[in-house]
């Protein structure tokens, strides 16, 4: 199998590191290795722990897919009039401004269109601090596997729908050792996600105060005992521990029900290191009154590989981290955007590229070879069209003498003639500027409440400022002056929201047509 690239999902788990790396061919991907490292007591810096996990597995660099911790991002659920994605890519940083408690220059912003048709968008945004960004990359750096994707934690989990049996509506719970994070999903999209921050330890700590346990011997009970029984009642504290769990997931699906339209949730899937608590999904699906299983096995093609590798209920979140970096992925946020944004480093090719540097040097020589054959011909050609040109000066210029560069005397006179227009006013479409602003006066509707705070005419275009109340105000006012065939290439530019009044000042660009009419 021609090989394209690998990627490498690393999970940055409060408990453990867990790496899953993907081969992506021509005819699929395939399962490289799965490995993982318990974090040690001592409590060592990221980079070191996460430097000495890749070199002891030698695992692949090139391609890093890691997500940036639930509990760090926040997300808001907007919707627009429009579909265009360059008009989103502009509206959903204003649209977020407006109930941010900080400046936008403190956030990394990114978006997904979770629903809507071609006139309506429903947008996912996730926002994270540039600080936590910066900082774990920063670590990451300096571990040698600085990521290409910087994905959000809760979200990417969707990408499981690659290789598992996803359909439908469900919630994805990956409940870990510190938290627990959920995913809503439908038809195979990530529509919502939440983090909280409850998760093995905290049932380890509450089974210990029920017995009395050291916190060691209650991890180990906690492994090895049929902990919940029969009739699914465990001690009072874990109790309480795992009816939050219960609580949250069934919250969770209460918030978003308004997205789910018509649809039921169809199953609550568990995976991640809680998760393989003996009945812990007879509890919750007791708990929620919903169907709870645990990730079963991959779709057939995948789960020779990926169950020969490790169990994938604990390497869920690694494994869709992973599949985030093949061309199979479903979701796409990625918070390395702006100065965090990846630049190719073009270095590490030249030793690959040398022979193919000195082939295209030989070839440049073989050019300049041919160059050399067909100057005494091209040159034979361009006198035949200065004899042309200066027969055309003559009869063009009336009673003209041919100067000796008659195609530069030529385009002179064209300068001249248009140089005569500008100075007369006299525009694309035989528009004078009386006639311009005349046209835009009419062309805007009575109802339509938009100021003209800047106008201005170069040539043939014309430029305006303009302020209104919404989106709505800009569609509308390019669609009634393309009605005007001169106008048919207005543009609407850069759109900014007044913090103080929440008009929209937004940019008119128009390039004036030929009349064909």
């Amino acid at each position: 199998m021609a090989i394209l690239r690998n990627a490498l999902g690393l999970d940055l788990g409060s408990h453990s590191l867990k790496a899953v790396e993907f081969q992506q061919g021509l005819r699929g991907i395939d399962v490289v290795a799965m490995r993982t490292l318990p974090r040690p007591a001592e409590d060592l810096p990221l980079s070191a722990l996460v430097r000495h996990f890749l070199s002891m597995h030698k695992l692949s660099t090139d391609h890093v897919v890691t997500a940036l911790r639930g509990d760090r991002i926040s997300s808001r659920h907007l919707s627009f009039p429009f579909a265009d994605r360059r008009r989103l890519n502009q509206g959903v940083p204003f649209a977020i401004e407006e109930d941010l408690p900080f400046d936008l220059e403190e956030v990394v912003i990114d978006w997904d269109v979770v629903g809507g048709n071609r006139n309506h968008s429903e947008v996912l945004a996730a926002i994270a601090s540039r600080s936590e960004v910066s900082a774990l990359l920063e670590q990451l750096d300096q571990a040698g596997c600085a990521p290409r994707i910087l994905e959000a934690e809760g979200l990417v989990l969707a990408n499981l729908g690659v290789v598992f049996d996803l359909a439908g509506t469900r919630i994805l719970a990956d409940i870990g050792h510190a938290k627990t994070t959920l995913c809503l999903m439908k038809d195979g999209r990530a529509v919502a996600s939440r983090t909280i921050g409850i998760g093995g330890q905290h049932l380890t700590e509450a089974l210990a105060a029920d017995r009395g346990l050291s916190l060691a011997d209650a991890e180990r009970a906690k492994c090895e005992e049929d902990l919940l029984g029969e009739t699914l009642s465990p001690p009072p504290q874990a109790t309480k521990v795992l009816d939050r769990i219960a609580r949250e997931i069934v919250r969770t699906i209460a918030t978003h029900e308004q997205r789910l339209g018509s649809a039921s949730v169809d199953e609550v899937t568990i995976f991640g290191g809680t998760a393989l608590l003996q009945r812990l999904d007879s509890f919750l699906a007791e708990r929620t009154g919903l169907a709870t299983a645990r990730l079963g096995l991959p779709r057939q093609g995948y789960g020779e590989s990926l169950v020969a590798g490790g169990p994938p209920i604990l390497y869920a979140p690694a494994i869709a981290l992973g599949l985030r970096g093949t061309t199979r992925a479903k979701t796409s946020m990625n918070f390395r955007r702006d100065e965090f944004a990846v630049r190719l480093d073009l270095s590490q090719f030249r030793r690959d590229f040398r022979w193919t540097g000195w082939l295209a040097a030989a070839t440049v020589v073989l050019a300049l070879v041919g160059f050399v054959a067909t100057l005494s011909f091209e040159g034979r050609r361009a006198r035949a069209l200065e004899a042309q040109a200066a027969q055309l000066y003559s009869e063009v210029i009336s009673g003209g003498t041919p100067p000796e560069d008659t195609v530069a005397a030529l385009s002179a006179q064209v300068r001249e003639a248009n140089d005569r227009a500008d100075f007369l006013g006299v525009y694309r479409g035989n528009l004078s500027a009386l006639d311009v602003l005349t046209e835009l006066s009419k062309r805007v509707p009575e109802d339509l409440e938009i100021g003209f705070e800047e106008l201005s005419i170069d040539r043939q275009t014309i430029r305006m400022r303009v302020r209104a109340e919404d989106f709505k105000a800009t569609d509308r006012l390019q669609a009634e002056l393309q009605k005007f065939a001169p106008f048919a290439a207005a543009r609407i530019g850069a759109i900014e929201t007044d913090r103080k009044t929440g008009n929209k000042r937004f940019s008119v660009t128009i390039s004036l047509q030929e009349d064909r009419g």
